[in-house]
């Protein structure tokens, strides 16, 4: 029984302590924990000097403790007023109730026996809770000004002993000690408590930030890894299509009598592999929309080589580029017109040349400039501004594909064609 009413005391007074301490000390959402502990403690220094005062007067003690601690009250309580009420927590609220202590204690010291009197116990309490709830830049000047005045009562009480009122009796001198040695305990362990139970609050919720997060990482990664997988199918199925296509064109081609209407075709299948290829390496090196541009374009030129039934020696890559990922963006327009540069090339410069070459180039000139070069050292093909302008399928081609990579075409004829152009990345 004895044991049940403990409890059912436990549960009515818990929530009752919890209601008055969030009434004195504010919520957590509201007040910071510093802010917090500055509002108990002006409360409880009001309460302390008014019991203080009518304590002091009761035992019989020098009347300027009465009004000392009646001021001391005044000033907790307009400090409590605008910190709690108002919502004024600065350091100067801060400073003014550190300046307020000393000179309200400082006074007490000596109107209460000096030295055998317990203020200097509050004192060092309070130098505890006014480092606790300040910044760490205002730390030392409190820990200075605090230890600071300590200092300069118990100098002052060496050199002018006559400055300290003594207690009158005996009795006076314990009924002091032992009020304040029953608020000094219950002053530091609420302010512990309190502590404490922010700590604790604060672990509470990073671990709950932290259960949250890797849940939502959890679900973000299965998230992912489900559209990289279907990314990955998708790279899979329009390789496979594209190389039905490409199938298709090539049976077409070769039921065709008419050798123009054959070559269109063929060159048809070539633009198709070039786009194919791209999504068979998307899809073979699990990546989503990047390609190794240099892997690539070497690839493309070695099957360009073989279509046309060259030696895959005779095409010469070269690509000098920070980073080697590039976007399917710029990837594929590139893979084309290498691809319409190249099989021109075969198709109409090695007429007359016995050892063909190639060089695909793609050099990083500047920041955010690219320059692609498909150079060969065939016969030529006239003249590059007839060439540039030329109503040809191809030419057309090309001009669109440079203008979706914002680039700037140029023909140069010298030992062979030469087609360069500037991209802006």
């Amino acid at each position: 029984m004895l044991f049940l009413s403990i409890c059912r005391a436990d549960l009515y007074f818990l929530p009752m302590l919890k209601k008055i301490y969030h009434y004195l000390a504010g919520d957590s959402l509201s007040y910071s924990f510093e802010h917090r502990v500055f509002n108990l403690t002006s409360f409880i220094i009001m309460v302390f000097g008014m019991q203080a005062a009518i304590l002091n007067y009761l035992i019989g003690l020098h009347i300027v403790t009465v009004w000392l601690a009646i001021s001391g009250s005044v000033v907790s309580a307009s400090l409590f007023y605008l910190s709690r009420v108002r919502k004024w927590f600065t350091a100067t609220t801060i400073f003014v109730f550190i300046t307020a202590t000393i000179f309200v204690l400082g006074g007490s010291y000596f109107y209460n026996g000096g030295s055998s009197s317990p203020v200097l116990y509050f004192l060092f309490v309070l130098l505890n809770i006014f480092l606790l709830i300040a910044s760490r830049k205002h730390q030392l000047l409190i820990y200075g000004l605090l230890a600071g005045a300590i200092l300069a009562l118990l100098l002052l009480e060496y050199y002018f002993p006559e400055m300290v009122v003594p207690y009158s009796s005996f009795e006076e001198r314990m009924t002091d000690h032992i009020t304040l040695l029953i608020y000094c305990p219950l002053f530091t362990m609420v302010v512990i408590v309190l502590f404490r139970r922010s700590y604790d609050w604060e672990q509470e919720m990073v671990l709950r930030q932290k259960q949250k997060l890797e849940e939502v990482n959890r679900i973000t990664t299965e998230k992912n890894e489900y559209i990289e997988s279907l990314i990955r199918e998708l790279h899979h199925r329009v390789k496979n299509n594209l190389q039905i296509v490409s199938g298709l064109l090539s049976l077409q081609s070769n039921r065709l009598q008419d050798n123009n209407a054959r070559m269109a075709l063929e060159e048809g299948k070539t633009r198709v592999d070039a786009i194919a290829m791209i999504h068979q390496k998307l899809y073979m090196d699990n990546a989503l929309a990047t390609v190794n541009i240099e892997e690539y374009l070497s690839n493309l030129s070695s099957s360009l080589a073989n279509s046309f039934g060259y030696d895959a020696a005779c095409i010469h890559t070269d690509i000098r580029l920070n980073n080697h990922s590039m976007g399917i963006d710029m990837a594929i327009p590139i893979g084309l017109i290498v691809n319409e540069l190249v099989t021109n090339s075969f198709k109409h410069a090695f007429q007359e040349t016995t050892e063909p070459r190639i060089v695909v180039s793609l050099q990083e000139r500047q920041e955010k400039l690219l320059e692609l070069t498909v150079a060969d050292n065939g016969k030529g093909l006239g003249d590059p501004e007839k060439l540039k302008d030329s109503d040809s399928f191809g030419m057309k081609l090309l001009r669109i594909l440079v203008e979706q990579i914002n680039g700037a075409m140029t023909i140069r004829q010298d030992a062979g064609t030469a087609f360069t152009i500037e991209i802006r990345a």
